[in-house]
């Protein structure tokens, strides 16, 4: 087996490396790609092509054509030559955990899994909210970092629908409806008009302000509290 790891398509690939591309994938979705020179592949084979010598340490995970995910073992055979048959997950690790999105089955390779993760899983885009379906609660709709136990008796199930294209926020006792996305702490002192020279601080579960530093990046969530004050802390 010779594998090539490529940045991009080779306009002079031959026919048969062609058919044996493939896009290896971490649990960032940072991808890449590489030529195997066999059509019909084994894990072991996609586990080196990604850069390991032992597939002790890595599970190797088929994105179906469906979107699902399902594990390959080290001597199992995937035929490369179906339209979708070509993206990888390689991932180190030694167990699997089973969940349900869309209706497709999933293994992955941590013990638990945040929303965005999911979202990304179904090339889902930020329009589209991620929700957990509860057996004895009504189901929840999950921020992006929210963190989901994969560990649990059961297997997990989760959506995606049409969201919200607006989240609510407060800065002092005033209501603002922004556009759901990420700001920087210049664009949010320029909603809010925030005085010169005063702090922007997002209001903590416990009470406590969080003071944005210039540059940095918030997801706005709803409800979110936000506070303005002078640097010797009086509140505006």
């Amino acid at each position: 087996m010779n594998a090539v790891v490529n940045d991009k398509k080779s306009d002079h690939d031959d026919e048969r490396g062609a058919r044996g591309r493939i896009v290896l994938l971490d649990e960032n979705f940072q991808s890449r790609e590489a030529t195997i020179d066999d059509i019909k592949v084994t894990g072991r084979q996609i586990a080196e092509a990604a850069g390991y010598n032992s597939t002790d340490e890595v599970i190797v995970l088929q994105q179906l054509a469906s979107g699902a995910l399902e594990e390959i073992r080290p001597e199992e055979l995937v035929n490369l030559a179906p339209a979708g048959a070509e993206r990888f997950f390689v991932m180190v690790g030694d167990a699997t955990y089973r969940f349900i999105l869309d209706g497709l089955k999933f293994e992955w390779v941590r013990p638990s899994v945040t929303a965005d993760t999911l979202r990304r899983l179904v090339g889902k885009d930020d329009s589209f909210d991620v929700v957990q379906e509860l057996e004895s609660a009504p189901d929840r709709t999950l921020d992006d970092d929210d963190v989901i136990d994969l560990t649990g008796g059961g297997t997990e199930r989760f959506k995606t629908k049409h969201g919200a294209k607006l989240v609510t926020v407060y800065y002092g006792e005033v209501e603002h409806k922004l556009p759901k996305g990420v700001y920087a702490t210049e664009q949010l002192r320029n909603e809010f008009k925030v005085e010169e020279g005063y702090v922007l601080a997002l209001i903590a579960a416990d009470g406590s302000f969080d003071e944005l530093k210039p540059g940095q990046k918030l997801r706005l969530k709803n409800g979110m509290k936000f506070v303005s004050y002078a640097p010797c802390g009086q509140s505006s």
